[in-house]
């Protein structure tokens, strides 16, 4: 049985799991013991429609009446929708008015009743414009809206305002209602005061009971409804009835935690040193009531977060764009005067909650717009009420940044002839050095100096917030916040941040994920790569929304890289059926998470990335990603960068593919070049059409390689094509096919016929596990001609010694 809240000493299990006559539950809400008026619930109650009654008797008629059909529940007769999977779309209840109810721009409450039996959210919609395609706008105020799985009749409640242009011969449905799945009735009431509402409150269950329970527990999730700007006082009444609707819904889904954003602003708003935890203390108090935990985003420099008496004064250090000479109010990451803020504020925000049982975790917003582990990029979140400059560039302007470069060059070189001699340059001193646009830099070591820098300093920056969170939460699970999709103008080293998290036995959580399982996969595996070698656990969050696919498909990069962590934002799975069902399906493959058996890697450019933008700059033209996601398409890859190469990582792998990039440093090229000698095999693509070459554009490695001088290994040049990718992916696949030292697992995945969206993971521990990620069933056809199908969107796995 549920616990309900009770918040007005009503007793909400017996009122709403007891169907009774309307005047019995008039007195429920409101009448007292000597048989007074209500004083909460009006007597003007109206049922619009009755699943029991024929249609033309009701006051709505249901246009799709052919999409349901009747069953009876507790002895009472119900309507139940026909459920259809479409990853995109909602499935609606379409009802027309055969009159309008009230007067046009008057409001009323609409009653939901409906059997309590899976999980959704009820979203009813009232047509406000009939031209074309028609428009539909959600009510002004709801509550208890959220099928909560509790085997039992209950009501959800909403209040419309009706629209003035009522179109009685619109062939548009005028009301519409999805995420519902069992329907008793629709009941008009007039529009409830604040105690009606309160009771209705109190009829939602506070203990419920998952619908999926991991044996092998991982991190899950949401978010609640909580607002993410602001002060926090002014929305606190709104964010906890959001919270108490939405966090058992997301309890039962098998979520166990929800995030809301820490916001220097909200904790210490009025002066330096009074800190206040009135309004998390409130939300942290209904996330426990719920059987839930608290997993906050933690942000401090973020223009959002500022709090007003620190804004404009002297401390106040905003980030300059160095085109343009315009500040930004997110405080730079060179200020000699933000890290004081940082440990003052991690410090307090330790002492509140660090192992009260309050936190499932925290995750690190160290900088950028939104608060993540990067420099200003995209959106526009300044303080309230003003506007700021930002945009996709280089923040390296202010004078404490142009100092930082300039003491890291005299760091990095002996003297400045040194410098002068490999920039071709002709300063006389390091005071003297101008911090430039990258565009404008005509040596290529300078330019990978400049760049190399601006990525070190915020791994720097980034590492420096772990361990004073962890100073200030030495009990609390830490994760780091990292975005963007590789351009170096974010300054986000995957491999660097992700290294940065193993001291504290931390993890870091992808914020670039999308409803594209390709796009999720490159924008994700290095770190993804970096984190299995570094012992480091990994999550995901999508870059903002997703469907019903794209639950499929983020659950299996995440299985397939045995996880801890997933993220979504509440809208993209509780508001759609669809993908609430996905998620119930899916979910379990999780306890079967595990490494992946990878064997080919692919060279991912981060010098090239350095030199100019062609590799990832631009989000729909690169240069890198539509190559690899072809190699991915046929074999299941890592990606090794400079730093993972560097670290001999190189070693674990049997193939390096390059996809684009033909400018390596020295040390990296002889590397490569001693692991191919000892039997590794190297596939190199036909564009770019240069020879591969160091900073200094040495191409004699090169030369060897296509020479045949490769030691006991092997150098294959795809002599085609590039376009499309697919010529060189099947040059690929056949030059894998020929090295005999893969592993048997390896060669079975590459052989077995597939259509292309079907994407293959064979694991450490002998399994394979498939995506089906096209909107048809797959079959997949193994070399002894055995076939498994895979459904649309899907998830199938096969366990060791069955394929």
């Amino acid at each position: 049985m549920a616990r309900y809240g009770n918040h007005c000493g009503i007793n909400a299990v017996y009122l709403f799991t007891q169907v009774w006559p309307v005047a019995m539950l008039l007195f429920a809400f409101g009448m007292d013991a000597a048989g007074e008026k209500p004083r909460a619930f009006p007597e003007d109650v109206k049922t619009l429609y009755d699943s029991a009654m024929a249609e033309p008797a009701q006051a709505l008629h249901l246009l799709n009446r052919d999409q349901c059909a009747p069953v009876v529940l507790d002895e009472r007769e119900y309507l139940r929708i026909q459920q259809i999977f479409d990853p995109y779309s909602r499935q609606y209840w379409e009802f027309q008015m055969r009159e309008t109810p009230v007067s046009p721009g008057a409001d009323f409450t609409l009653e939901v009743v409906y059997h309590d039996t899976g999980a959704g959210l009820i979203r009813p919609e009232l047509l406000t414009d009939a031209r074309f395609q028609g428009q539909w706008s959600g009510p002004v105020r709801e509550q208890a809206y959220t099928r909560l799985n509790t085997g039992v009749e209950r009501s959800a409640f909403f209040t419309f305002t009706m629209p003035e242009r009522f179109v009685s011969d619109s062939p548009l449905p005028h009301l519409r209602i999805s995420g519902l799945q069992y329907l008793r009735q629709l009941r008009l009431h007039p529009p409830l005061d604040e105690a009606a509402w309160e009771s209705v409150a109190d009829t939602v269950p506070v203990d419920v009971t998952p619908m999926v329970t991991l044996e092998r527990p991982m991190d899950l999730v949401t978010t609640g409804g909580i607002t993410v700007r602001g002060d926090g006082v002014s929305s606190l009444a709104r964010d906890l009835d959001n919270l108490r609707n939405l966090a058992p819904l997301a309890r039962v889904l098998g979520f166990n935690a929800i995030e809301a954003y820490m916001r220097w602003n909200v904790i210490e708003p009025e002066q330096e040193g009074l800190f206040d935890f009135g309004y998390y203390d409130a939300i942290v108090e209904v996330i426990q009531d719920c059987g839930m935990q608290w997993f906050p985003l933690l942000i401090v420099g973020s223009a959002y977060a500022l709090p007003n008496w620190f804004l404009g004064g002297e401390e106040d250090k905003g980030f300059v764009c160095l085109e343009h000479g315009i500040m930004n109010p997110i405080q730079s990451i060179w200020s000699p005067y933000h890290k004081r803020h940082v440990t003052r504020v991690l410090r307090a925000f330790g002492e509140q909650y660090d192992g009260d049982g309050s936190l499932r975790g925290v995750r690190l917003g160290p900088s950028g717009n939104y608060g993540e582990s990067q420099y200003p990029a995209g959106g526009n979140w300044p303080p309230e009420g003003d506007a700021m400059h930002i945009h996709i560039g280089w923040w390296a302007g202010d004078p404490y940044g142009q100092d930082d470069f300039r003491r890291t060059m005299q760091a990095r070189y002996a003297d400045i002839d040194a410098l002068n001699t490999a920039w071709n340059s002709a300063y006389a001193s390091f005071d003297d050095i101008e911090v430039i646009l990258p565009q404008q830099i005509v040596s290529r070591r300078r330019r990978i100096d400049f760049a190399s820098w601006y990525t070190d300093s915020m791994t720097q920056w980034c590492e420096w917030w772990v361990k004073e969170t962890h100073r200030a939460m030495p009990r609390t699970t830490i994760y780091q916040s990292a975005g963007g999709w590789g351009f170096v103008e974010a300054g986000t080293s995957y491999p660097g941040q992700t290294k940065s998290m193993r001291p504290v036995k931390g993890g870091i959580r992808l914020t670039n994920e999308t409803d594209s399982f390709e796009q999720n996969f490159y924008a994700t595996r290095l770190a993804m790569t970096a984190a299995r070698h570094y012992g480091v656990m990994t999550g995901s969050e999508p870059a903002s929304s997703h469907t019903a696919r794209g639950v499929a498909g983020r659950l299996f990069n995440l299985a397939t890289n045995n996880s801890d962590h997933f993220f979504s934002y509440h809208s993209n799975i509780l508001y759609k059926q669809a993908a609430i069902d996905q998620w119930l399906k899916y979910l379990p493959i999780m306890d079967y998470r595990r490494p992946p058996l990878v064997e080919v890697a692919v060279y991912y450019p981060e010098t090239m990335n350095q030199l100019e933008d062609a590799a990832f700059r631009h989000l729909y033209a690169w240069g890198f990603n539509p190559r690899a996601a072809a190699i991915r398409r046929i074999i299941e890859v890592d990606y090794l960068d400079e730093q993972l190469i560097r670290e001999g990582f190189l070693d674990e792998y049997k193939a390096l593919v390059f996809v684009w990039g033909n400018t390596v440093e020295e040390d990296v090229l002889a590397a490569m070049d001693a692991w191919m000698r000892a039997g590794g095999l190297i596939c190199y693509p036909s564009f770019p059409k240069g020879a591969l070459e160091t900073v200094e554009g040495d191409a004699l490695t090169f030369a060897r390689w296509n020479q045949g001088d490769t030691g006991a290994g092997r150098f294959c040049r795809f002599p085609g094509d590039m376009e499309p990718p697919s010529l060189y992916a099947t040059f690929v696949r056949e030059r894998l096919g020929e090295l005999e030292t893969l592993h048997p697992d390896t060669r079975k995945a590459l052989d077995i016929k597939r259509p292309e969206q079907v994407f293959m993971s064979a694991g450490e521990n002998g399994d394979l596990m498939v995506l089906n990620y096209e909107d048809t069933a797959a079959t997949l056809t193994f070399d002894n001609g055995t076939t498994v199908a895979v459904p649309p969107y899907g998830i199938k796995r096969i366990a060791p010694g069955e394929w």
